[in-house]
């Protein structure tokens, strides 16, 4: 019998934090629990806390990790969920994103997705900011599995309808073009099959200069 991966262990554990401190969140954002409930909850999480803080790295922290723990990034990284496991977004080793959950088909990247209570705009609606929230990490994800992972220069949403919360969402982007350093990328979020909004982006591939500051090894320039 094979000895057990303490690393897998430890990232299902983790993994399984989260979703529990997703779930009690949610709970917290709609609880109508009496004072004495709530003061019962509170000195629960407040033993959370206790046992969580002393094994808190103390950073710097990224979407793909922390500290000694961070990976090295393939920018053709075809599951932008393995590799970022920290995002805000498409996480499950974060506990504030929903998360999405990104497929990769052919250098589209596609996406699912179900906002519940903590991303309320207006009544019953996913709030705008997570909306451009969730399509900025899109076509990110779409950037990097494309090999042209680059940094959001600018990001434009058009809002054709409210996008219904609790109601299971499709997203899919794309490249569309690359300009030099400037990166093309458009996509799209449908619920039932009606477009309920759409983005443009335009993002700024890192130079060598910036390349070299964060670790990557640039090759030299040839010269006539």
């Amino acid at each position: 019998m094979s000895e057990p991966d303490p690393i897998a262990a430890e990232d299902a554990a983790q993994r399984a934090l989260c979703a529990a401190l997703r779930r009690v969140m949610e709970l917290a954002r709609v609880s109508e629990a009496p004072v004495a409930v709530a003061e019962q909850a509170r000195a629960a999480l407040a033993q959370a806390e206790q046992l969580l803080a002393p094994w808190a790295h103390p950073g710097p922290y990224s979407q793909s990790g922390h500290g000694a723990r961070g990976a090295e990034l393939d920018e053709g990284a075809q599951d932008p969920n393995a590799f970022f496991p920290y995002s805000p977004l498409i996480g499950a080793r974060n506990p504030i994103a929903p998360p999405l959950v990104f497929r990769c088909e052919e250098g589209v990247v596609r996406a699912d997705a179900n906002f519940g209570p903590l991303y309320v705009g207006p009544p019953g609606s996913v709030h705008g900011g997570v909306v451009a929230a969730a399509f900025d990490e899109l076509l990110g994800a779409a950037n990097l599995v494309n090999r042209v992972g680059a940094f959001t220069g600018t990001l434009t949403v058009r809002y054709r309808s409210l996008t219904p919360l609790q109601q299971p969402l499709r997203l899919e982007g794309r490249v569309d073009r690359i300009e030099g350093r400037k990166v093309f990328a458009s996509g799209t979020l449908h619920h039932a099959g009606r477009l309920t909004a759409e983005a443009e982006g335009v993002f700024i591939r890192p130079g060598p200069a910036e390349r070299q500051s964060r670790g990557e090894r640039v090759a030299p320039r040839a010269r006539g």
